[in-house]
């Protein structure tokens, strides 16, 4: 897996020029911030369901098959590992919904899948699938309970007595948007794309091939999001948060790196690592920047919004350095 490590650098390179793409748009004044807001809808409810369904289309034999359920393994393997290590931290480093959530969920869609498939090639999308799917149950559940329970604490602790009918009335719009969340086209993609996965039933060429070209510009759009974001913010602004660092670190290097050596001691289990590079697929999810749904629920719950968006353009950026590393080390340590 070393000699993956160039081509790695090269593809990042590629995306990073795509994030500087967007903060040239913003500067030249031909985009502003809010342009950004069109975009991340197109990418999280067109292009995300379009790559999620289109990766359970394709065909694949009965080993295949074995190898996706070993993915899935690995996937819910890695949720569960950065789920305990979050909870783990959560007291000792006081840290908030924005922060735990920065270091459990990766951006394993929008960033890794254009790297899987120019790196690895579009046959192992279908293994990013896998990743996608846990994460996607995980986030749309449990992060979302991270956020509504400190939310809930915190009215607490405001008003104990009761609350106001206008707070009332937020609660109500409140739980009506968890409920259009549940029900995303995420979601639902992901049940269309099982079906047609077990059923070995095949779309239409023409819709096959108008989702499968959607699903390949969720890398590029979700580079320009970003460079937009940050074209409209001050960079000093970024580096200003000192937790970020912390946030950064655990993000990018200790979680990873603990999921790795777990994986290394699995190992000695016969068939368990047979295909190192299909093992890859779901460590480049796992070492990937911080979920872009961050900034989503930081919005949704009015806490931290910039300091989310912060952290996920410092995870983006860093990707550069701390993903060859570990995929380096993952070489060396899987030998």
């Amino acid at each position: 897996m070393t000699n993956l490590v160039f081509p790695l650098v090269s593809k990042i390179l590629s995306l990073l020029v795509l994030v500087g793409a967007g903060v040239v748009l913003v500067k030249t004044k031909l985009l502003k911030k809010e342009d950004s807001v069109a975009l991340s809808k197109i990418s999280v409810f067109l292009l995300s369901p379009c790559v999620i369904v289109s990766s359970f289309s394709m065909k694949v034999d009965g080993k295949a098959g074995q190898s996706l359920l070993l993915c899935f393994f690995y996937a819910i393997l890695a949720n569960f590992l950065f789920l305990f290590l979050g909870t783990l931290l959560r007291k000792p480093l006081h840290l908030s919904p924005v922060e735990e959530m920065s270091m459990e969920y990766t951006n394993c869609g929008n960033f890794v899948l254009p790297i899987v498939a120019s790196v690895l090639g579009e046959e192992y999308l279908l293994y990013v699938s896998a990743y996608i799917t846990v994460y996607n149950l995980l986030v749309w559940t449990h992060g979302i309970h991270l956020f509504q329970g400190k939310a809930g604490q915190h009215k607490e602790e405001q008003c104990k007595e009761k609350q106001s009918e206008e707070e009332q009335s937020r609660g109500g719009q409140k739980q009506n948007a968890f409920l259009k969340i549940l029900f995303n086209p995420n979601i639902l993609a992901i049940l269309f794309g099982v079906f047609l996965f077990f059923t070995k039933i095949s779309l239409p060429a023409p819709i096959s091939l108008a989702i499968s070209d959607l699903g390949k510009m969720i890398g590029p759009i979700s580079m320009l999001i970003t460079g937009i974001i940050l074209g409209s913010m001050s960079f000093k602004k970024i580096v200003s948060y000192r937790r970020i660092y912390m946030v950064t670190a655990f993000r990018l290097l200790f979680f990873p790196f603990i999921y790795l050596l777990l994986i290394s001691v699995l190992s000695r289990i016969d068939g368990f690592l047979d295909n190192p590079v299909l093992f890859l697929v779901t460590f480049l999810s796992a070492m990937a920047p911080a979920a872009a749904n961050v900034s989503q629920f930081a919005i949704l719950y009015g806490k931290e919004e910039e300091y989310a968006s912060c952290i996920n353009i410092f995870t983006t950026l860093c990707t550069i350095i701390s993903m060859p590393i570990l995929v380096y080390l993952s070489g060396v340590i899987l030998k």
